[in-house]
């Protein structure tokens, strides 16, 4: 049994070690199955999902603003101490393709035209009283032939490496609009690696435990309709704290609430710091019949 911590609450249930401030934003989730003994291994399956955050909503807030992610990295954790390793041949490497269709179009038109210049000899005069009278008619036949051509598309691109302490890791980046919104990958049918209980058969030890984050940078922060909600709170509030302007309290209400959370998170005011926006420890789930 461990705690949940979401939001300044905390809550005893199962085992899995779960912190993430901002559940509108992005949810984690990972699971494998239950070890047994030798050098059994397991799948690691780990769901993410983003969406958009509506912040503010506290009485004590004197702002309010909808929150989004540019790009993200997952990260799996697996601790030297822990008898478990990771079969790199399982990693998960490439792009999925899901959701979405993008079509192209090829169009060809043909038209014709025609001029005409009648001259005096049938008593008609042009326009300066000459005796040519140029006549310019047009008759323009247009046709269109389109050829769609449909596949799968990229919502989310993922590219996987590895990060400075040598944990696999997975980019993601939004490729058909401007932030990450929906799963990168379908979590039951792509699971991001196997796992290898190296403990041997007659060790009594615990089982192996593994531990997801879920990261990005400050400038990774889309923060748009940024507004106040009272004149006076925030002329009391800029009095008290020293706020630069809006997006400084902005700034410093995601810092609290992923503090108060227990997740890391680095010097707000640098673009390129880090903030954990989620972590958990997998879940062992019974393995299936």
């Amino acid at each position: 049994m461990v705690d949940i911590h979401l939001a300044g609450l905390s809550v005893t249930i199962g085992n899995n070690d779960r912190k993430q401030a901002f559940a509108d934003i992005v949810t984690l989730e990972a699971w494998h199955e239950t070890f047994g003994s030798g050098a059994q291994q397991v799948d690691l399956h780990v769901d993410v999902v983003f969406g958009t955050g509506r912040l503010g909503e506290e009485a004590a807030s004197p702002i309010r603003f909808k929150l989004e992610i540019k790009q993200a990295e997952l990260v799996v954790v697996v601790p030297q101490m822990e008898p478990v390793a990771v079969d790199p041949t399982s990693v998960s490497r490439d792009t999925p393709r899901l959701s979405g269709r993008m079509t192209s179009t090829l169009e060809k038109k043909r038209s014709r035209s025609f001029s005409a210049k009648l001259f005096g000899a049938f008593g008609i005069k042009g326009p300066n009283g000459g005796g040519a009278f140029d006549l310019a008619a047009a008759s323009s036949q247009q046709s269109s032939e389109k050829l769609e051509l449909s596949g799968a598309a990229e919502v989310i691109a993922v590219t996987q490496s590895r990060t400075g302490d040598g944990h696999y890791r997975w980019i993601m980046t939004p490729k058909m609009q401007d932030t990450l919104t929906g799963r990168p990958w379908d979590a039951i049918k792509t699971p991001r690696m196997k796992l290898v209980d190296t403990r041997t058969a007659t060790s009594a030890s615990l089982p192996p435990a593994v531990r997801v984050e879920l990261t990005c940078r400050r400038e990774d922060l889309l923060i748009t309709e940024l507004t106040l909600k009272d004149d006076a709170h925030w002329a009391a509030l800029v009095r008290r704290e020293g706020f630069r302007n809006r997006m400084a309290a902005a700034e410093s209400y995601i810092r609290d609430r992923l503090i108060g959370d227990g997740l890391e998170v680095g010097d707000i005011d640098e673009l390129f710091s880090r903030l954990t926006l989620a972590s958990v420890s997998a879940m062992t789930v019974p393995k299936a019949p």
